[in-house]
């Protein structure tokens, strides 16, 4: 593989990882209730407005236009970018990717509580939420774009890799 062909690919990994990232805003981040609590209380009147199974664009309020900027930049630093444009999107996709890691393993949540009055000291029933097909995506596509960043900066240490 010559070295135009492994940048062409590093400029292809870090796109696809945009793309991917942009789609995961779209899918489930988390479900917000366990089946078990479903069963119990249903989606009838007491759940009306909460979303079961929301996107990254109904659990956020920052986080995912923040996903969203980084997969639009790291799209232009794919095709446009420099090194230090590069260094840049490298340390914005590890911050992501740490952002995302810790969703999948502490689902986000609307906050809803039902309260349970059948518990002898009554208390909040607790919702059970779990990680959505969202989190993985990113996860997987910020890994692809570091990836495609790394191997675009190990390509050309120290010079500025804009295809002219």
């Amino acid at each position: 593989m010559t070295r135009e062909q492994r940048e062409l690919l590093a400029r292809w990994l870090t796109a696809v990882g945009a793309l991917a990232l942009f789609a995961s805003l779209f899918l489930t981040w988390s479900h917000q209730f366990s089946s078990s609590f479903l069963d119990r209380f249903g989606a009838s009147e007491v759940l009306r407005g909460v979303p079961t199974d929301p996107t990254a664009w109904q659990v956020y309020s920052v986080a995912d236009v923040l996903l969203a900027l980084l997969a639009l930049a790291l799209i232009a630093v794919a095709f446009a970018g420099g090194r230090q444009a590069r260094i840049g999107a490298l340390v914005a996709c590890v911050a992501a990717l740490v952002f995302a890691l810790r969703a999948l393993s502490d689902p986000p949540t609307n906050g809803a509580n039902i309260f349970n009055p059948a518990l002898s000291v009554p208390n909040l029933y607790p919702s059970g939420a779990s990680a959505g097909p969202g989190e993985t995506l990113a996860i997987v596509a910020l890994l692809a774009a570091i990836a495609g960043l790394g191997l675009g900066l190990w390509l050309r240490p120290g010079a500025d890799s804009r295809i002219s």
